[in-house]
């Protein structure tokens, strides 16, 4: 039974309700009165849906006001069942499918019983039937129905009656009246008509009661709690699967918004967008060779004339330059390969297990393209870095090279005096390295490709007997940077240049692309961030639109028992479900994908690799997608959505 005890409800300073006490019981009870004379609010707050108001409401002793969230989720799936007249069914669902809603919070379904109410209101036929094929009298009885699944001991029925004509209204008045015989019924009506002499009547005017008190109230029982309340894994998982069936169109719009926001990310984060402007640096790479990236710091050196032998724009300049201690700077730094002296030799004679080998001379200093076995010779032992093509003349291969020792014997020029002065110098080495020796230089616009044969990098250790063999007094000696990148290479000669130190490289060739390429890289970052904010804010965006149109459908949820926990999982399921399709729609079209960004970006992103961390944006984003969906459905306010009348 129902005890109300000078309850009041303001509405910006207009009573709804003023100061009202009454009883209701089992039976049938109708609330009336005009528009506005507060049959809604009356209704709102028994029913828990408001629980702002002066006053006090209890339901067999329980206090309304204070129901918490669980406690009022269990009261409207187990003790409360309402009707409306706007019949507040999930229109793209089956009959069945809306009569069994309730039960998704029991341990399981009971189908029997669902058709034994369809039986009884005479609907059964219709069972597979979609509620938005149904007519409104049809639509009335399921809701009735859906409600009858909880078996509820009170029955609240909003203006159950004006949406449908005549005969329905007769027809779903006598349903009521029979549920009435064991449990209490409350209906809201304008209508005094379907008002019967057996009845209990409570007359409003203007937020007051008006009508002599009720006759025959019967006291219930203490309120019990006995039936289970809780969506199970598998019951949520059933839900989703209607869901999918029933809106498809909404589920594929949000598995495609998830595998587009995926892909684009990985875009964003694979760096496919900065890469695609490495395509020229690439090109000079595989035209010049590694030794497109080499520095080399020297003491003095001749500028050449240009190439059109204009004396004027390009003169001749001899350069010295005091060079001592860069090489230990540079020899540990992070942007740098490796470093190599560039000491020449002349005449060399190389013998190996006492088999001498002639080397032809260039007259040039050492040049390396890049390492195709063993080490840079860093140790301080007398260590050295062959030519291939030395141990091609050896008749071994580039392992069998490394660990065998050299006799090495050439002549060193000495320049200490200005006059250069040949000398003699042998050393004995152990190989530690072999290098390719192509070097790429440009002739009248070709590029031309050439093998320095005679270039021997020592260690430090070993060039310094060379060269004090030679009389070489100057410590300061010659040495090629190679950076890791063209430009770490650009980076390096900036820092150098600040020092005042000239390095010779080949840096026309590069410069300019390197500085475009970083400009470019900059602007595609930002891109890249704006892309990846973009298909976040896009699946949200998608998730709050469609949450919010979802609300008539979450508000249909809490009326029949689903609290936050609840949805959580239901959400967590639906989530689940559209994360697993978008995943394995990006593999199906991964193909497909790889063309569009092969066009756009010359690069294909969904390898092997990155499929992977494909798979983890997209299931990242969807969790920005659930949390986005589950604000929804907290913020959805029941009696607004489901449109329970003014007053």
């Amino acid at each position: 039974m129902f005890e109300i005890q000078k309850v009041s409800k303001q509405y910006n300073g207009e009573f709804a309700l003023n100061n009202i006490s009454l009883t209701m019981g089992k039976g049938m009870n109708f609330i009336v009165g005009a528009s506005g004379s507060g049959k809604t609010t009356l209704l709102k707050i028994i029913s828990g849906m408001d629980q702002d108001f002066d006053g006090e409401v209890t339901y067999c002793g329980k206090n309304i006001k204070e129901l918490t969230t669980s406690e009022k989720s269990y009261f409207y799936n187990n003790i409360f069942g309402f009707v409306w007249q706007d019949f507040n069914l999930l229109e793209d669902l089956s009959v069945l499918e809306n009569v069994l809603l309730p039960q998704y919070l029991k341990n399981k379904q009971n189908q029997k019983n669902a058709n034994n109410i369809l039986k009884e209101l005479k609907i059964f036929d219709l069972a597979q039937r979609k509620v938005n094929s149904l007519s409104g009298g049809q639509k009335q009885r399921v809701a009735i129905a859906r409600e009858l699944m909880k078996n509820p001991k009170v029955i609240i029925a909003d203006e159950p009656t004006s949406a449908l004509d005549e005969k329905n209204s007769e027809t779903t008045m006598d349903i009521l009246k029979s549920i009435s015989k064991n449990r209490t019924v409350i209906v809201v009506t304008h209508d005094v008509n379907l008002i019967d002499s057996d009845s209990n009547i409570i007359d409003l005017d203007e937020g007051k009661f008006v009508a002599s008190p009720q006759k025959n109230v019967t006291k219930i029982e203490k309120l019990t709690y006995g039936e289970s309340h809780r969506l199970t894994i598998k019951n949520a998982f059933s839900m989703t699967k209607s869901n999918v069936k029933s809106k498809f169109g909404r589920f594929l719009v949000s598995v495609l918004s998830l595998m587009i926001a995926g892909v684009l990310l990985l875009t964003t984060v694979s760096g496919t967008i900065a890469s695609s402007g490495q395509g020229d640096i690439e090109k000079l790479l595989s035209t010049y060779g590694d030794a497109l990236k080499d520095i080399s710091i020297v003491s003095s050196f001749t500028s050449a004339v240009g190439t059109d032998d204009n004396q004027e724009e390009k003169p001749n300049a001899d350069v010295s330059q005091d060079i001592g201690g860069l090489y230990d700077q540079y020899v540990g730094d992070e942007r740098v390969d490796f470093t190599a002296f560039l000491q020449a030799f002349d005449n060399i004679k190389v013998t190996v297990d006492g088999k001498e080998y002639p080397i032809e001379g260039t007259g040039t200093v050492p040049s390396i393209n890049k390492l195709i076995a063993g080490k840079m010779p860093t140790g301080k032992d007398n260590e050295v870095v062959v030519p291939d093509s030395f141990v091609k003349s050896m008749g071994i291969s580039n392992e069998q090279a490394i660990g065998k020792e050299i006799d090495f014997s050439s002549a060193i020029y000495n320049w200490d005096t200005g006059d250069p002065v040949i000398k003699n110098a042998s050393i004995t080495a152990k190989i530690v390295g072999v290098a390719d020796n192509t070097t790429y230089m440009e002739l009248e616009g070709n590029v031309e490709e050439f093998t320095i044969g005679d270039s021997f990098f020592f260690s430090k250790t070993g060039l310094d007997d060379l060269r004090g063999q030679a009389g070489i007094e100057n410590e300061a000696m010659d040495f090629l940077i190679r950076a890791k990148t063209p430009t770490d290479m650009i980076a390096i000669k900036d820092e150098l240049n600040e020092k005042g130190i000239a390095p010779l490289g080949q840096f026309e060739l590069v410069e300019d692309i390197v500085r475009l390429n970083d400009q470019t890289t900059e602007q595609s970052g930002s891109a890249s961030m704006f892309i990846g904010i973009l298909a976040v804010v896009m699946v949200m965006a998608i998730s709050l639109i469609t949450g919010f149109m979802r609300k008539r459908e979450f508000a249909i949820y809490k009326v029949s028992g689903f609290n936050n926990v609840h949805f959580s999982l239901l959400n967590l399921t639906e989530k689940i479900t559209e994360i697993m399709t978008a995943i394995l729609l990006m593999l199906v079209t991964s193909p497909l994908i790889n063309i569009a960004t092969k066009g756009l970006f010359s690069a294909s992103i969904l390898n092997s690799k990155m499929l992977i961390s494909g798979v983890q944006f997209i299931a990242l984003v969807g969790v920005a997608a659930y949390l986005t969906t589950a604000i929804a459905f907290i913020m959805t306010k029941t009696s607004t959505a489901l449109k329970t009348g003014d007053r």
